[in-house]
């Protein structure tokens, strides 16, 4: 049976289009609905991606940003963060190492939140306490996935 180049071309096209961007591919963001001096203060490591994840943090913040990440885990690394250049976003931030924190989700109450590096090089789910907030721990990993992470790589960090 012989079948027309046309009638080939327009069947790779639709199953181009089928399968849709990579989500890699696609750019993460960062939460515009987010008050630093909410996010200020303790946090547990619930998942992690990426290495060095602290097992217990937390965040220092002046009325309008944050200003540092202590890891108190026993460490007591602390890295100063600076604003994210030409953006508005008060949730991105960086350390003097250039390297780029951005939250991408915290819960209403902020009690758990989602954050991640925009070359997708770490994410760190954390909360406010060691166990419960089942619900929103998943929120935050089905969050990540849709930013282009792969939930299932994540290293869950237990009590």
């Amino acid at each position: 049976m012989r079948r027309s180049p046309t009638l080939i071309v327009l069947i790779l096209l639709a199953m181009v289009a089928c399968t849709g961007p990579s989500q890699t591919a696609a750019p993460i963001a960062s939460t515009t609905r987010f008050e630093a001096s909410r996010f200020a203060g303790p946090w547990v490591m619930r998942h992690a991606l990426g290495p060095n994840a602290p097992r217990a943090l937390s965040f220092e913040a002046d009325q309008e940003k944050v200003t540092a990440l202590r890891y108190i885990d026993g460490t007591g690394q602390r890295l100063a963060f600076s604003q994210a250049e030409n953006t508005q976003h008060r949730a991105r931030f960086s350390d003097a190492a250039g390297q780029a924190y951005w939250v991408l989700w915290v819960d209403d109450d902020y009690r758990t939140a989602l954050l991640g590096a925009p070359d997708r090089r770490f994410a760190w789910v954390i909360d406010r306490n060691p166990t419960g907030g089942a619900d929103r721990i998943e929120a935050a990993l089905r969050l990540a996935r849709a930013n282009g992470y792969t939930p299932e790589a994540f290293t869950p960090y237990q009590p």
